[in-house]
């Protein structure tokens, strides 16, 4: 691959990385108002090299060696992207069915084929036959607690117990556990929209018990965690993106400059 085309090559695969920045930095702002949003990051990595020689290879019989050589890079690749769980704001709201988990876990939720989904968004609601959902989908809160129907008086304490009164009791009765789910690695957990994520193999199995015990956090009633982006931090990502964008387009343009030249000179 001549030096030319190996730099539109390199160019163009930096483009392309650059691209996918700009849409992980989009998603990160846009998600600055979304409920236990988590930012995300891009990992880059270079790709092959061409190796020309002279890495470590001896230059005379007296065991010298050629400290560097030639590698001629081929360019960078997305290596992924990951999320940061780190703990979101903590915004107050006085609703009782507003949890927010401080510390580390996932609630669990009830998906319709039956299996078990993890969010950390604690903006719970009831559904017509009482049981504790999520907003929006309705999912049922594993492991399922039902509200009595005259229940004047809702209170979730930090393990994760929920109490309640009724109009005929107001003495607070034990309805119900909610239960987190904490894993080992939860950026590799796969994210399905709804701020709901999904055990992988990535992620490892989940360790499942009451809020305050093991790694789990505890539950605070009444607050509601946001998003975890720093808006300061995501503006100054976008101009570095938009600096390295505009040199990548400028190496394209000389190298065509070049390519011209080179041409003419030929003629």
């Amino acid at each position: 691959m001549s030096g030319l085309n190996n730099a539109f090559h390199v160019a163009r695969t930096g483009l392309q990385v650059t691209e996918q920045a700009l849409g992980i930095k989009a998603m990160n702002i846009a998600g600055q108002g979304v409920d236990s949003y988590k930012k995300q990051y891009g990992i880059i990595l270079d790709l092959a090299y061409i190796d020309q020689g002279g890495v470590g290879t001896a230059t005379s019989n007296n065991n010298t060696v050629s400290p560097t050589g030639t590698q001629v890079g081929l360019g960078v690749q997305s290596g992924g992207i990951y999320r940061d769980f780190s703990q979101g704001e903590s915004i107050q709201t006085s609703n009782a069915l507003d949890v927010m988990i401080e510390g580390e876990g996932f609630f669990e939720v009830t998906l319709p084929d039956g299996s078990i989904g993890y969010t950390r968004l604690g903006a719970f609601q009831t559904n017509a036959n009482n049981e504790i959902v999520m907003p929006k989908t309705g999912y049922i809160i594993a492991p399922g607690i039902i509200l009595p129907t005259d229940a004047t008086e809702v209170n979730i304490n930090a393990l994760g117990q929920v109490y309640v009164k009724t109009a005929t009791n107001q003495v607070a009765q034990l309805i119900g556990q909610l239960q987190l789910a904490t894993f080992f690695n939860p950026s590799g957990l796969k994210a399905v929209g709804d701020s709901i994520y999904l055990e992988t193999a990535a992620s490892g199995t989940p360790d499942k018990g009451a809020p305050g015990s093991g790694r789990r956090g505890r539950i605070k009633q009444g607050w509601r965690e946001g998003a975890n982006v720093n808006a300061v931090e995501e503006m100054t990502d976008l101009i570095r993106i938009e600096k390295i964008y505009d040199m990548l387009t400028k190496i394209l343009k000389t190298g065509d400059a070049m390519m011209t030249a080179a041409t003419q000179v030929g003629r």
